[in-house]
């Protein structure tokens, strides 16, 4: 394991894959796993990191609006430069779907120093929770 990857961390692999035992992520893949968990949590969730998480569930049902596009940017850009002091934050992008009117596709770009490789990640996010 390189010295960056020391700096970065170490992590399991989420979600764990059955039959292989213990996975480990670490160094970049490690920050790649933990911007998405971000994402994916709910303010309460964590122990001991009560507003950790960016909150999207409270979108749910939301109209597919410029105003809760809006909203959803300004919630996953504070949550990501709150909880993941890792990353240098580029850009949070909230585009709707033309084929699905539920569809939101959230794309996030960022860097992980010293990487001077971009990253980014491109998460759907349904407003109408039965269509994922």
């Amino acid at each position: 394991m390189s010295a960056g990857s020391n700096r970065l961390g170490v992590g399991l692999r989420f979600p764990p894959v059955t039959g292989q035992g213990w996975d480990w992520v670490a160094g970049v893949d490690a920050v790649d796993q933990a911007v998405r968990a971000v994402l994916l949590t709910e303010p309460g969730e964590r122990i001991g990191r009560p507003v950790f998480g960016a909150g999207l569930r409270r979108f749910l049902f939301q109209p597919n609006s410029l105003e809760t596009r809006a909203q959803i940017q300004k919630a996953v850009a504070d949550a990501l430069s709150r909880d993941e002091g890792r990353i240098r934050l580029e850009d949070v992008s909230v585009v709707a779907d033309p084929r699905e009117p539920t569809l939101l596709r959230i794309g996030v770009r960022y860097q992980v120093p010293p990487d001077p490789g971009p990253r980014s990640l491109v998460y759907p996010f349904y407003l109408d929770a039965g269509a994922a």
